[in-house]
């Protein structure tokens, strides 16, 4: 009986161990699995980030272009208006103003000094070229040319330039020196 036993239980054990080889080979195939999904997870989790990253770089770079159309496009509309103040204050010499006039005048100057602050603010800057200073076409517009010693020489400035972040909005007019 003894050999009986013995055998009964060589047999349940070895239907035990079989059954727990055949649940750990179970268990590493689902382990397998699992640390596939786990990668696939992590790759889609890398895609999605770097997806997130480009359209955040993106949209980062359409804001600064879209930001800076809009100041170019305020610059453009508002300078006619600076150099139209300007002209309505240079209007005044020559005449005689009375008190009134002189107010109004002075009133004139405030808002052109306010219109030039609020340019000066979104990074407009003015450009007005040095007389005798040489004639570059990247920041100068030649209006008309004069007889000179040097030629290609500014020998009068008519309208200030106007540059915003290194892009020139409106070239400086200038008169030309040209040689004799």
């Amino acid at each position: 009986m003894k050999n009986k036993t013995q055998d009964s239980v060589k047999q349940s054990v070895g239907k035990k161990e079989e059954e727990l080889r055949s649940k750990i080979e179970q268990l590493a195939i689902d382990i397998d699995k699992v640390e596939d999904e786990k990668l696939e997870i992590v790759n889609q989790l890398k895609r999605s980030l770097a997806d997130y990253q480009n359209l955040e770089a993106n949209t980062q770079k359409r804001l600064s272009q879209l930001y800076m159309q809009s100041r170019k496009s305020l610059a453009e509309k508002l300078i006619p208006v600076v150099d139209d103040l300007t002209m309505a204050i240079k209007s005044k010499e020559g005449i005689n103003f009375g008190q009134q006039g002189l107010a109004w005048v002075n009133g004139v100057q405030g808002m052109l000094n306010n219109l030039e602050k609020a340019l000066g603010e979104i990074g407009l800057e003015k450009y007005i070229p040095e007389i005798n200073s040489t004639f570059d076409a990247n920041l100068h517009e030649a209006i008309t040319t004069v007889p000179g010693k040097v030629g290609n020489l500014i020998h009068d400035v008519i309208q200030p330039g106007y540059i915003l972040d290194d892009i020139v909005i409106r070239p400086s007019r200038v008169v030309v020196t040209k040689n004799n």
